[in-house]
């Protein structure tokens, strides 16, 4: 009989225990891949959106802990223009507002003339005509979670607009978002002359040394402010590190409560094998083999809880995008990279779950063992 064999009959051995045991270690894999899913598929989707307009640098204030920067002068952008390499600047504002029966949109108001409207693709009607006219656009996602059409009347704020146009883009979080000239949602806001981010568009062929060396230029000549890459802007925003975070802070309970169970499952099974351990001592096995199988048991009843935790978190993504507050505006990252941190966590519980048990399953005396009743 070879060692592994001996290792998964000894799991066979209590099979409601060790399902139970998978089970609990599932949830736990299954909170890690949905959580972390989310977090990540929240950082591409603003990533994507920055890409799409061909934004190089976003200039925004760097003092603020709310999701959305604070509000700061549009006149801001004159000066940025001013700088080396830098070829058109565009400011815009950007909300979280509920509207209607739907939770939070993400409400944009672009200057008309902007390089921003450029990567839209107008399926339905047409962008507003000009900054007097009370319109938007929306995303085709949009469209869909607020059931409207060209033609009918949206209520932002206390305000309400026609919608003028329905558009794609190759960015997710847009494609859930409404659209309206910088200067009415100014308006709306009560913001008037002010934007909350800056996007750059730099000269062709501007190096990387150039733009590290614009970047420093911004943040020494203007106090308050930086200056982000499409990736870094993501990974800087207030509300993007609190989902990461509390994606973590759920996991990291879950797989706590995992490794109780796995640890309770493996003293058990010490305590149940006794005589058979202090058998295995007496004909010559060495302490290192002992807890090798001990924790050989754990690793592989926390591999199986990590196969079906990444099922059970899959599934859980694809519900999770469904959800109103969620849908349109964040697609969860399902890649073999996820796929192997969940695996590897669940080594590492089995691992951590397994250790103590194996270590005193190890220790016993072979003659104290066969006395055990």
């Amino acid at each position: 009989m070879s060692f592994l064999t001996i290792v998964f009959k000894n799991l066979l051995r209590r099979r409601t225990r060790s399902l139970l045991t998978i089970a609990g270690i599932a949830i736990g894999i299954a909170a890690v891949v949905a959580l972390t899913s989310i977090a990540w598929g929240f950082e591409k989707s603003w990533e994507q959106a920055y890409r799409a307009r061909g934004t190089d640098l976003v200039v925004t204030k760097i003092t603020s802990q709310s999701p959305m920067p604070a509000p700061f002068n549009e006149k801001f952008a004159a000066d940025l223009l001013k700088l080396p390499r830098v070829k058109e600047v565009s400011g815009l504002l950007t909300d979280l507002i509920s509207i209607e029966d739907a939770p939070t949109t993400l409400v944009f108001g672009w200057a008309l003339d902007s390089f921003l409207w450029d990567h839209l693709k107008v399926v339905k009607g047409r962008k507003p005509s000009g900054d007097d006219e009370k319109a938007v656009v929306i995303g085709t996602v949009a469209a869909d979670m607020l059931r409207k059409s060209i033609g009918a009347k949206i209520h932002i704020e206390a305000d309400e607009f026609t919608i003028c146009g329905i558009f794609e883009s190759t960015a997710l979080v847009e494609n859930g978002a409404v659209i309206m000239s910088l200067r009415q949602l100014q308006r709306v806001t009560e913001n008037t002359g002010k934007v909350n981010f800056l996007n750059v568009k730099l000269e062709p062929g501007s190096t990387q040394e150039q733009v590290e060396s614009l970047r420093k230029t911004i943040k020494e000549r203007f106090a308050g402010f930086n200056a982000f890459t499409s990736s870094e802007v993501a990974q800087s925003n207030t509300a993007i590190q609190a989902a990461k975070g509390m994606s973590w802070a759920t996991s990291l309970i879950a797989l706590i409560v995992g490794a109780v169970g796995v640890t309770n499952t493996m003293l058990m099974s010490v305590f149940e094998r006794i005589h058979e351990i202090g058998i295995l001592l007496a004909i010559g096995w060495r302490r290192s083999r002992i807890v090798r199988m001990i924790l050989y048991e754990s690793m592989a009843l926390s591999f199986l809880g990590g196969l079906a935790g990444v099922a059970l978190g899959f599934v859980a993504i694809k519900v999770i995008q469904t959800t109103p507050m969620i849908h349109g505006k964040i697609e969860g990252e399902i890649s073999a990279a996820l796929f192997g941190l969940a695996i590897l966590v669940a080594l590492a519980l089995g691992v951590f779950g397994g250790l103590y048990p194996a270590v005193r399953g190890s220790r016993l005396s072979p003659t104290a063992a066969l006395r055990y009743e």
